[in-house]
């Protein structure tokens, strides 16, 4: 007998049925190098488009939205749209000739403002920051590069002495790690950008420096209608972050601002740990930052990107987020590309399909869960291919990822806007699909549409998810097996 090949994918025999199709999805960040090429980044393995609020006009956004909306349904595809809202950026003020240079050793006074410095001063152009600083914290400003340590605290000024040299430029990041900062989330500027997410319709909102639930109950009154996406930059968040999972649909490990926040060697451990715990808690999860960093200029990614990218995988994360390598980038569809072949490349490894699963959670002891665990079961014991679920809200579909399944999941729904806002769920194919009047008739009309899309053949078995009455939600009732072209009988 010929032993296995070390090197080539040992393709799991449900998983390894997908022929092709994406099980970790990919974020693109679109932007100036994005235009003219949205149907390209689809083609290349875009699941979801990030339009980030922190640059562009909201003219430019609505133009961009418009062509992504356009290019998808040229395609018959759903592609998701995540607004990425700004937050309460803390940021350095200006220096005369756009920058200052600071030594190790040397003492700085900080104040409010957000015009030109005094020479030898720093402007922060926020508020608070004095009544909050004690002596020994840090101010970690430029985004990290630089670190100062608080001597003093008077009337207005805060003394510092550098600990770490370096550059600072005009409005550059700050964070203070030792602090608890009070600031408004959201920022008016975010309130804005909400009103116009809500007038032209978007799937997503990212909520950048989320620190606490409340922060999101806040966010999700002013925009109903869109999945939750909590952000984890700040070290505050990663301590609520039992609260910010139960009040967030999902959330992203946005590694630059946290790498700021914590010290580098601690952000891998975190990232982990923060995905395992949206996976437990029934949360889809994004990784975000620096993933292909080198693609921004070059056209191929160093080794250590690669193996960033696998291990994101690895980690089980939903989906993983490319931000300047398509916005700026000079190869933003390569980019796309290059990230969809890491992912399968994981995706097709023994060493994937050994990762643990979700058991079952007590907390959610309903009969949506419960037959979503069965039906991953079913479809793993009996090699099924495909669970096809039927959904109002997608509610089911995400239950059914939480699970990891072997089989892919194809989620059909009657509204466009459930269809586009799974596109961020693992191992789903998420598909418009018109309400039948009869459980019968769905079962039967997604039978032939799964053989004329080529998406299985006449005999073979599938695992059907859905719920009597249809087309109420929270009500997934039925787990059936059945034969594609086989008559269906529910009595």
């Amino acid at each position: 007998m010929t032993p296995p090949d070390p090197i080539q994918p040992a393709l799991d025999p449900v998983r390894g049925a997908f022929g092709g199709v994406d099980y970790t999805k990919i974020v693109a960040t679109i932007g100036p190098a994005s235009e003219g090429r949205i149907g390209a980044l689809i083609d290349a393995g875009m699941n979801v488009a990030r339009i980030n609020f922190s640059h562009g006009t909201l003219e430019e956004q609505r133009k961009r939205i418009g062509t992504i909306r356009a290019e998808a349904r040229s395609r018959m595809m759903a592609v998701g749209i995540l607004a990425d809202l700004q937050g309460p950026k803390m940021r350095l003020g200006c220096f005369e000739g756009g920058g200052m240079g600071l030594e190790k050793g040397q003492q700085v006074e900080i104040r409010e403002g957000g015009g030109k410095a005094p020479l030898g001063s720093v402007l922060f152009n926020f508020g608070g920051f004095v009544d909050c600083l004690k002596a020994g914290h840090r101010l970690l400003l430029a985004d990290g590069q630089v670190c100062l340590e608080v001597e003093s605290v008077g009337q207005g000024v805060v003394t510092a002495r550098v600990t770490r040299s370096g550059q600072l430029a005009d409005r550059k990041g700050v964070h203070l790690p030792d602090s608890e900062i009070e600031y408004e989330l959201p920022t008016a500027e975010d309130r804005r950008h909400i009103e116009f997410c809500n007038e032209i319709g978007i799937d997503m909102l990212g909520i950048s420096f989320v620190g606490a639930a409340a922060e999101i109950h806040e966010i999700r009154k002013l925009c109903p209608g869109a999945l939750i996406v909590a952000k984890i930059e700040r070290r505050q968040a990663i301590l609520n972050l039992a609260e910010i999972l139960a009040a967030a649909d999902g959330i992203m490990v946005a590694r630059g601002d946290l790498g700021v926040e914590l010290d580098l060697e601690q952000v891998p451990v975190q990232q982990k740990t923060m995905l395992h715990e949206a996976l437990h808690a029934g949360r889809f999860t994004i990784t975000a930052t620096e993933m292909l960093e080198s693609m921004i200029e070059s056209s191929r990614p160093t080794r250590a990107e690669v193996a960033d990218v696998a291990n994101a995988v690895l980690d089980g994360s939903d989906a993983i987020m490319l931000s300047a390598e398509t916005a700026v980038g000079a190869h933003p569809v390569e980019a796309v590309a290059t990230m969809r072949r890491i992912a399968r490349a994981v995706e097709a490894s023994s060493r994937y399909h050994r990762m643990p699963r979700e058991d079952w959670r007590e907390a959610e002891p309903d009969a949506t869960n419960a037959v979503a665990m069965a039906a991953v079961r079913v479809a793993s014991a009996l090699k099924i291919s495909k669970i096809v679920c039927f959904t109002e809200t997608g509610r089911t579909a995400r239950l059914l990822t939480r699970y990891r399944p072997g089989a892919e999941i194809i989620a059909l729904s009657p509204k466009e806007s459930t269809v586009n806002q799974m596109t961020l769920l693992a191992g789903a194919r998420p598909i418009l699909f018109r309400r039948e009047p009869s459980l019968e008739d769905m079962l039967y009309m997604a039978s032939e549409m799964l053989v004329v899309r080529d998406l299985a053949s006449y005999g073979e078995t599938v695992v059907f998810v859905a719920g009597v009455p249809p087309g109420v939600s929270r009500s997934t009732n039925v787990l059936k097996l059945s034969k594609i072209g086989e008559e269906i009988r529910l009595h």
